[in-house]
């Protein structure tokens, strides 16, 4: 494979893989002169070289009050492939539940590792349920450990979005968000530790179900109206039985 079909490969135009590799053979450079070395106008080389700039595959310096290009070293473009195999690997679990979608399939997103749980909580923001039913865990309260917005309430508060929260006795819930449930726009019940004290959370909002496994780091977000109905079906019984085993 030659090395011009790899720039293209990597979305060079042709145009940009003359000055790029221009820029390599001249080193430290004027725009002229590598517009020459090129075979372009000036004005084009110039303006391809400040995308290249962008794309860091070039650099730009100043040399007595005037402006040099230089070529950054060929592994940029190695870290160039990397940033993107990044980037992608972040896209995948939206791309995936793209391909989800076919066939009146339900729509399914796993994330894992750093960011795993907040992916989750940014969702039921971003889906701005009127409300949402939780089966909560002690575990979000490490927000450190999970790397937890410590302002998800207050953004759920601000959106107008209720929540029904049952949780176990001596939780976090029980001391730090009940008594506040007026402010936060919440229901808390809190039912006893030996009934209750999960290690995952389960959050239910439109026609999505959401499962947050703190003690894997990973979480998932299933779409689907039937299964969302039947969870909060479920949801509402438990709801009635938190309540007749309810403590103070």
């Amino acid at each position: 494979m030659t090395i011009d079909i790899i720039l293209q490969r990597l979305g060079f135009s042709k145009n940009e893989i003359q000055v790029y590799l221009a820029a390599l053979e001249l080193s430290v450079a004027p725009a002229q002169d590598i517009a020459k070395e090129a075979g372009l106008p000036r004005t084009t080389a110039y303006s391809i070289l400040a995308k290249l700039v962008r794309r860091g595959v070039v650099g730009k310096t100043l040399s007595r009050g005037k402006t040099r290009f230089v070529a950054e070293p060929p592994e940029a473009l190695l870290r160039m492939v990397s940033d993107m195999h990044e980037e992608l690997e972040k896209a995948m679990p939206e791309l995936a539940a793209r391909y989800n979608q076919k066939d009146g399939k339900p729509r399914i997103i796993f994330y894992e590792g750093k960011g795993a749980i907040q992916k989750v909580l940014d969702d039921t923001l971003e889906s701005r349920p009127d409300e949402i039913l939780e089966w909560n865990t002690d575990e979000f309260f490490k927000r450190e450990t999970y790397s937890i917005d410590r302002l998800y309430i207050d953004k759920r508060v601000k959106l107008g979005i209720r929540a029904r929260r049952i949780a176990g006795a001596g939780s976090g819930w029980q001391a730090k968000h009940q008594p506040y449930d007026k402010n936060e726009l919440s229901q808390t019940v809190i039912v006893p530790r030996g009934l209750f004290w999960p290690d995952i959370e389960v959050n239910i909002y439109n026609n999505k179900v959401a499962f947050i496994n703190y003690v894997e780091n990973m979480s998932l977000i299933l779409e689907s109206k039937p299964i969302a109905d039947a969870m909060r079906q479920a949801y509402e019984l438990s709801w009635q039985g938190a309540q007749n085993a309810a403590v103070e």
